[in-house]
Protein backbone atom coordinates (compact mmCIF):
# COMPACT_ATOMS: atom_id res chain seq x y z
CA UNK A 1 0.00 0.00 0.00
CA UNK A 2 1.47 3.35 -1.03
CA UNK A 3 1.72 6.35 1.26
CA UNK A 4 -1.14 8.08 -0.62
CA UNK A 5 -3.41 5.07 -0.13
CA UNK A 6 -2.46 4.83 3.53
CA UNK A 7 -3.18 8.53 4.04
CA UNK A 8 -6.59 8.15 2.32
CA UNK A 9 -7.37 5.05 4.42
CA UNK A 10 -6.37 6.87 7.61
CA UNK A 11 -8.51 9.86 6.67
CA UNK A 12 -11.50 7.63 5.90
CA UNK A 13 -11.01 5.75 9.16
CA UNK A 14 -10.87 9.03 11.07
CA UNK A 15 -14.01 10.35 9.36
CA UNK A 16 -15.79 7.06 10.05
CA UNK A 17 -14.81 7.18 13.72
CA UNK A 18 -16.00 10.79 14.05
CA UNK A 19 -19.32 9.92 12.41
CA UNK A 20 -19.70 6.99 14.79
CA UNK A 21 -19.00 9.29 17.75
CA UNK A 22 -21.65 11.74 16.59
CA UNK A 23 -24.32 9.08 16.06
CA UNK A 24 -23.47 6.71 18.94
CA UNK A 25 -25.42 6.99 22.18
CA UNK A 26 -23.75 9.17 24.75
CA UNK A 27 -20.83 7.27 26.18
CA UNK A 28 -21.04 8.92 29.60
CA UNK A 29 -24.79 8.37 29.94
CA UNK A 30 -24.72 4.59 30.33
CA UNK A 31 -24.58 4.42 34.13
CA UNK A 32 -25.08 6.42 37.29
CA UNK A 33 -23.09 5.86 40.43
CA UNK A 34 -24.18 6.25 44.02
CA UNK A 35 -21.13 6.67 46.20
CA UNK A 36 -20.21 7.93 49.64
CA UNK A 37 -17.52 10.48 50.23
CA UNK A 38 -15.09 9.87 53.07
CA UNK A 39 -17.15 12.20 55.32
CA UNK A 40 -20.29 10.07 54.69
CA UNK A 41 -22.01 12.38 52.19
CA UNK A 42 -23.98 10.55 49.49
CA UNK A 43 -23.15 11.55 45.92
CA UNK A 44 -25.03 10.63 42.74
CA UNK A 45 -23.02 11.10 39.58
CA UNK A 46 -22.39 9.74 36.13
CA UNK A 47 -18.76 9.22 37.18
CA UNK A 48 -17.36 6.98 39.91
CA UNK A 49 -15.52 8.65 42.80
CA UNK A 50 -11.92 9.72 42.26
CA UNK A 51 -9.39 7.36 43.78
CA UNK A 52 -9.39 7.64 47.57
CA UNK A 53 -12.30 10.11 47.66
CA UNK A 54 -15.17 7.70 48.26
CA UNK A 55 -16.71 4.26 47.97
CA UNK A 56 -19.21 3.14 45.33
CA UNK A 57 -22.45 1.98 46.95
CA UNK A 58 -24.13 0.95 43.70
CA UNK A 59 -23.96 1.42 39.97
CA UNK A 60 -27.21 1.88 38.06
CA UNK A 61 -27.20 0.76 34.42
CA UNK A 62 -29.55 3.22 32.67
CA UNK A 63 -30.62 0.78 29.98
CA UNK A 64 -31.97 -1.55 32.69
CA UNK A 65 -34.13 1.04 34.46
CA UNK A 66 -37.81 1.49 33.65
CA UNK A 67 -40.38 4.25 33.97
CA UNK A 68 -39.94 6.74 36.77
CA UNK A 69 -36.57 5.30 37.80
CA UNK A 70 -35.24 5.91 34.30
CA UNK A 71 -36.66 9.45 34.25
CA UNK A 72 -35.16 10.19 37.66
CA UNK A 73 -31.79 8.78 36.63
CA UNK A 74 -31.83 10.87 33.46
CA UNK A 75 -32.61 13.99 35.52
CA UNK A 76 -29.73 13.21 37.91
CA UNK A 77 -27.44 12.72 34.94
CA UNK A 78 -28.35 16.12 33.47
CA UNK A 79 -28.02 17.82 36.85
CA UNK A 80 -24.53 16.40 37.26
CA UNK A 81 -23.39 18.15 34.09
CA UNK A 82 -21.63 21.51 34.46
CA UNK A 83 -24.06 24.39 35.05
CA UNK A 84 -22.98 26.00 31.77
CA UNK A 85 -24.00 22.92 29.77
CA UNK A 86 -27.08 23.54 27.59
CA UNK A 87 -28.92 20.45 28.89
CA UNK A 88 -28.31 21.49 32.50
CA UNK A 89 -29.56 25.02 31.81
CA UNK A 90 -32.65 23.69 30.01
CA UNK A 91 -33.43 21.30 32.87
CA UNK A 92 -32.99 24.06 35.47
CA UNK A 93 -35.26 26.36 33.48
CA UNK A 94 -37.90 23.64 33.21
CA UNK A 95 -37.65 22.92 36.95
CA UNK A 96 -38.07 26.63 37.72
CA UNK A 97 -41.12 26.83 35.45
CA UNK A 98 -42.69 23.86 37.27
CA UNK A 99 -41.96 25.42 40.68
CA UNK A 100 -43.47 28.76 39.65
CA UNK A 101 -46.54 27.08 38.14
CA UNK A 102 -47.04 24.98 41.26
CA UNK A 103 -46.82 28.06 43.49
CA UNK A 104 -49.29 29.91 41.24
CA UNK A 105 -51.74 27.00 41.44
CA UNK A 106 -51.47 26.88 45.23
CA UNK A 107 -52.14 30.63 45.43
CA UNK A 108 -55.14 30.37 43.08
CA UNK A 109 -56.63 27.45 45.05
CA UNK A 110 -56.07 29.26 48.36
CA UNK A 111 -57.71 32.41 47.00
CA UNK A 112 -60.73 30.42 45.78
CA UNK A 113 -61.16 28.74 49.18
CA UNK A 114 -60.64 31.97 51.12
CA UNK A 115 -63.07 34.00 49.02
CA UNK A 116 -65.98 31.57 48.76
CA UNK A 117 -67.82 33.36 51.51
CA UNK A 118 -70.21 35.88 49.95
CA UNK A 119 -69.47 39.55 50.51
CA UNK A 120 -72.20 41.71 52.03
CA UNK A 121 -72.91 43.37 48.67
CA UNK A 122 -73.34 39.95 47.00
CA UNK A 123 -76.55 39.12 48.87
CA UNK A 124 -79.98 40.27 47.85
CA UNK A 125 -82.24 40.50 50.86
CA UNK A 126 -85.80 39.36 50.41
CA UNK A 127 -88.97 40.57 52.13
CA UNK A 128 -89.47 37.30 53.98
CA UNK A 129 -86.16 37.82 55.87
CA UNK A 130 -84.13 35.45 53.70
CA UNK A 131 -81.51 36.36 51.15
CA UNK A 132 -80.11 34.96 47.95
CA UNK A 133 -76.79 35.32 46.24
CA UNK A 134 -76.50 37.79 43.42
CA UNK A 135 -75.11 37.32 39.94
CA UNK A 136 -71.98 39.25 41.03
CA UNK A 137 -71.13 36.47 43.53
CA UNK A 138 -71.35 33.75 40.91
CA UNK A 139 -69.33 35.79 38.42
CA UNK A 140 -66.61 36.37 41.01
CA UNK A 141 -66.48 32.67 41.94
CA UNK A 142 -66.43 31.73 38.25
CA UNK A 143 -63.46 34.06 37.69
CA UNK A 144 -61.61 32.48 40.65
CA UNK A 145 -62.36 28.96 39.34
CA UNK A 146 -61.17 30.02 35.88
CA UNK A 147 -57.92 31.24 37.45
CA UNK A 148 -57.47 27.85 39.15
CA UNK A 149 -58.13 26.08 35.84
CA UNK A 150 -55.58 28.27 34.05
CA UNK A 151 -53.02 27.62 36.78
CA UNK A 152 -53.61 23.86 36.49
CA UNK A 153 -53.18 24.05 32.72
CA UNK A 154 -49.91 25.99 33.10
CA UNK A 155 -48.62 23.44 35.62
CA UNK A 156 -49.47 20.59 33.24
CA UNK A 157 -47.75 22.43 30.37
CA UNK A 158 -44.68 22.97 32.57
CA UNK A 159 -44.59 19.27 33.48
CA UNK A 160 -45.00 18.29 29.82
CA UNK A 161 -42.19 20.64 28.74
CA UNK A 162 -39.91 19.27 31.46
CA UNK A 163 -40.77 15.66 30.55
CA UNK A 164 -40.01 16.40 26.89
CA UNK A 165 -36.40 17.09 27.88
CA UNK A 166 -35.93 13.52 29.12
CA UNK A 167 -34.68 10.83 26.73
Amino acid sequence: MGSGSLARFSLLALVGFLLWLLTAPSLHAQALYEWRETDGTSVYSQWPPPAGKGTVVRKLELNQLKGLQRATAARVEVQSLPAAHAAHRAQSGADNRVALALAALQRAEYTLRAQQVPRPDERQHLVNGHSRLTKAYFERIHALETAVGAARAELQAAYDARDALLP
